[in-house]
């Protein structure tokens, strides 16, 4: 029904007129509400249905180019607004209007969104119904709302995670309370994804407090939840899990004295018990999916009447005629009041509409700036509470380390050795890092607690033993292994990021990340901008990458394909070398506030040479950071030709630099260092030097690293000095076969590297 219908409706109300009843007067069968409190229920549901009217209207006037809407769902929404507390954490879908402005949000704000101002609160960046208040505890939404729940779980597990937040995190003391209670709003239909369901185990298996609230309208665009579960109930696959602790509810969401109740008991569930529920509540849709469907072309009329005589705001408001709470005129002029209101904010906003340019989204995409990352640093090393030095010698006692000395005095090492001292140094320096992935622990079950037999056991630290030790000395809170599954591992790091701390999750190879694409491309790359820069994402990804295993890597093991995510707007890549620029890059990747990929090859981590070429370097002092987009450039004075490259091939390229000096050609070979950024100025250079240039990548042509690496300098002037096409030594476009012939079949080799910069320099 449409709303100006339904307040007529209202309007011409004929039945029982009880007294009206005293506005302070607390209402048992509304849950101990009084008259004042449900009369603003009933405005923020008016305000929310008369602001998507709105919103159909600037579509039609062309001010909007999109439209979902609410209508529906305004019920539970100011349920659950009115009875969690302001700082709980909301992490909802594009269903929620009412939820937000309950909360706080204006009609300026909604306005600005509908038209995608860049004044709005996500600065236009996004659809409506998509916004994010920090300051009212909303988490920023998005489209992909199964990726949502993994979030939510997070959050919830990172509130009541013991671990306390410096004064030095970029949300001091952390962004909620300990005992705060996460709700997580979501269609039934969205409750089919992965994510979802990993979400709900994962808060059962954390014992996290949150409260999952499906808004159960019965169809998912045009799919039927009958098509979606066993009985269409969406709580059916999770009914094992109560004899954990699972709270399951089933609610009428269109019965204001049931979901008031219902709302009231799952959230004092999941607070006193610190455990998740899981609410069915049954909406309707009062109107279609969005602006481009129709359900009358798929629905059945009689159900279609259903939704409409069930709309909760008409529900509502019979419910406080008839009970006296209001009366038909007050109902009226609430109206009346919010349609002039909504009006002049709208016009107000369409005629001093602000628009976006080009530079002003790409402002809201990355937050790196090195100089700011430098004062990061120095924030946290000036609040240090320990005497460096002291620790290691202390770790040195313990076993940790070989030497007492504090690590830049050591001398040449291994990259696995220089990022486990730079990790030892980061969750020294603050109680914000937390490491969490597969395999990272040195135990796990009971071992955790076993610590006399701990003293006989090696441990295990990391698949590659990049973590070792990390979990004896820091303890299982701070350093933990998690269940194989790589999107509630980022999902998990997210919530922990929301509430302040700058987490360190593992995905144990880039081969795995796949099952974690969706979260990371869609939920944590675009943090900063779908929020229009409120919201940052400090989160440091560490990932092995790449073949040259001994021939063990093969399919599954060898992935050097990090173009499928430099593809990723808001991610950044480092792909460090030697155990000098691993070191320096981990600290700028850790103190950055955007999520980094940062990629360790497996073949570096232990090798002291590359076919005689060393590899070991000394790392540099704890304040000296390395900045990203810098690339670094080895025989700089050398012109006859240019060999750009990254992580496991750079060592190959230098090794084959040595060989094509012993035929007189000599090579100036350059370490990006990071893909994202990339040093274009560094690329441009050796081309205008060299005039040949070959780039060696790990990953393959298409779509790969090295095609946007010649492009750099195909695409402007570097184009006219060269002497010679862009040469590139790419993996195949095939997966890693096994053995040691698989490897040299397959990727860049010494030789081919050598071979190819020959051919280069010798036939042009």
């Amino acid at each position: 029904m449409e709303v100006v219908a339904l307040i007529d409706k209202v309007r011409k109300y004929d039945g029982k007129r009880p007294s009206k009843l005293k506005d302070t007067e607390p209402l048992e069968a509304y849950s101990g509400k009084t008259p004042e409190q449900l009369k603003n229920i009933m405005k923020t549901m008016l305000t929310a249905r008369r602001v998507e009217r709105e919103e159909k209207l600037l579509l039609r006037k062309g001010y909007n180019r999109f439209f979902i809407g609410c209508g529906g769902k305004e019920l539970a929404d100011c349920c659950f607004a009115d009875e969690l507390r302001p700082t709980d954490p909301f992490v909802g879908y594009y269903r929620n209007k009412a939820f937000d402005i309950h909360r706080g949000s204006t009609l300026w704000d909604k306005m600005l969104e509908a038209i995608g101002d860049a004044r709005g609160i996500n600065k236009g960046q996004q659809i409506p119904a998509h916004p994010g208040y920090p300051h009212l505890s909303i988490v920023t939404q998005s489209s992909p709302t199964g990726g949502h729940a993994l979030e939510a779980a997070g959050i919830a597990e990172a509130t009541a995670h013991p671990t306390p937040i410096s004064e030095q995190s970029w949300t001091p003391g952390g962004r909620y309370p300990s005992d705060s209670v996460t709700l997580c709003c979501i269609g039934e239909g969205s409750t089919s994804e992965s994510e979802f369901g990993r979400a709900v185990f994962n808060t059962v298996f954390f014992k996290a407090p949150c409260v999952f609230a499906i808004y159960n309208c019965g169809w998912a665009i045009s799919v039927s939840v009958e098509e979606q579960f066993p009985g269409g109930d969406p709580t059916s696959p999770f009914r094992g899990y109560e004899q954990f602790g699972l709270k399951i509810m089933h609610v009428d969401g269109t019965d204001i004295k049931e979901m008031l109740k219902g709302a009231r008991e799952a959230i004092e569930y999941a607070r006193e018990n610190s455990m998740p529920v899981l609410m069915d509540i049954r909406t309707t849709r009062e109107g279609s999916h969005s602006g481009s469907d129709d359900q009358s072309f798929y629905m059945d009329p009689v159900e279609q009447d259903w939704h409409t005589y069930n709309d909760c705001i008409l529900k509502t408001a019979n419910s406080f005629l008839e009970d006296g709470v209001m009366t038909p005129d007050e109902i009226g002029q609430m109206w009346d009041d919010l349609d002039k209101e909504v009006s002049a904010e709208s016009k107000k906003a369409v005629d001093s509409f602000t628009p976006k340019d080009t530079e002003f989204i790409k402002n809201l995409v990355y937050t790196y700036d090195f100089e700011e990352v430098k004062k990061t640093w120095k924030q946290y090393r000036d609040a240090y509470p320990h005497d460096r030095a002291a620790r290691y010698k202390e770790w040195h006692e313990k076993g940790y380390f070989n030497k007492p000395d504090i690590p830049e005095q050591i001398g040449p090492m291994t990259m696995r050795f220089a990022l486990n001292y730079t990790l030892f140094d980061l969750f020294d320096l603050s109680g914000d890092v937390l490491l969490f992935g597969e395999d990272v622990a040195d135990f796990s079950g009971h071992m955790i607690e076993e610590k006399e037999k701990q003293e006989k056991l090696k441990g295990k630290g990391g698949v590659f033993l990049v973590t070792k030790n990390l979990q004896r000395e820091f303890g299982n809170d701070r350093c933990f292994n998690t269940p194989l599954d790589e999107a509630g591992i980022l999902g998990r790091a997210s919530g922990h990021v929301y509430q302040g701390r700058r987490v360190i999750p593992e995905i144990q190879f880039l081969d795995y990340m796949s099952p974690a694409y969706q979260v990371l491309k869609d939920r944590v790359c675009t943090t900063y901008q779908r929020s229009g820069g409120v919201y940052k994402m400090p989160m440091l990804i560490r990932t092995t990458y790449g073949g040259y295993k001994q021939g063990a890597g093969a399919f599954w093991h060898s992935e050097g394909n990090l173009g499928t995510w430099m593809n990723i707007p808001g991610l950044l890549i480092a792909v460090p070398s030697n155990a000098y620029d691993a070191a320096g890059l981990l600290k700028t990747a850790w103190a950055c506030d955007d999520p980094v990929l940062f990629c360790e090859s497996v073949a570096l981590y232990n090798r002291r040479d590359w076919e005689g070429i060393p590899m070991e370097t000394e790392i540099p002092p704890i304040d000296e950071l390395i900045p990203f987009g810098v690339a670094k450039v080895y025989d700089e004075e050398h012109t006859d030709l240019g060999i750009i490259t990254y992580g496991a091939t750079f060592q190959m390229a230098r090794r084959a630099s040595e060989m094509l000096k012993e035929k007189g050609i000599h090579a100036r070979v350059v370490d990006l260092r990071t893909l994202k950024p990339m040093d274009e100025e560094a690329i441009l250079q050796t081309a205008k030097d060299c005039g040949k240039v070959l780039v060696v990548t790990e990953d393959r042509f298409p779509g790969g690293a090295a095609a946007t690496i010649a492009s750099v300098i195909t695409r402007g002037e570097g184009l006219f000095h060269l002497e010679a096409p862009v040469k590139l030594v790419t993996a195949i476009d095939a997966r890693v076969a096994y053995g040691m012939d698989g490897d040299a079949s397959c990727l860049p080799t010494v030789d081919k590297i050598a071979a190819a910069a020959e051919e280069l320099h010798d036939n042009y």
